[in-house]
């Protein structure tokens, strides 16, 4: 009897949190249909030769979903940390008190 309990929890669990792992598992699995779909998808048959023309107009209208980004050199770190270091050291200026009003209080 304590295994049929143990499996009726589980499976409560499992409906209590799928509004959190489902939608994660449907992106997936629509994401691997999709990246396979010249080769039928996970389960499917492979296409017909218009299929593959279909999918291939389908893909060109999509931006790549693989953007690469080179990591910056040393040197462009420097320079991007020295720029940014004086764009700083302007906006930290203090501003001048309008006369015949008090400073303002910040915070809470």
């Amino acid at each position: 009897m304590e295994n049929w309990e143990n499996l009726v929890l589980k499976g409560l669990l499992m409906l209590v949190t799928a509004p959190a792992w489902y939608p994660f598992l449907k992106a997936v699995w629509e994401e691997l249909n999709e990246s396979m779909a010249e080769e039928g998808g996970l389960f499917g048959r492979m296409p017909t030769s218009r299929e593959l023309e279909e999918i291939e107009r389908d893909k060109r209208g999509r931006p790549e979903p693989l953007v690469h980004e080179p990591w910056p050199s040393p040197e462009q770190r420097m320079s991007s940390r020295k720029t940014l270091g004086a764009r700083e050291s302007k906006s930290a200026q203090p501003s001048k008190p309008t006369p015949g009003r008090s400073p303002r209080r910040r915070g809470f």
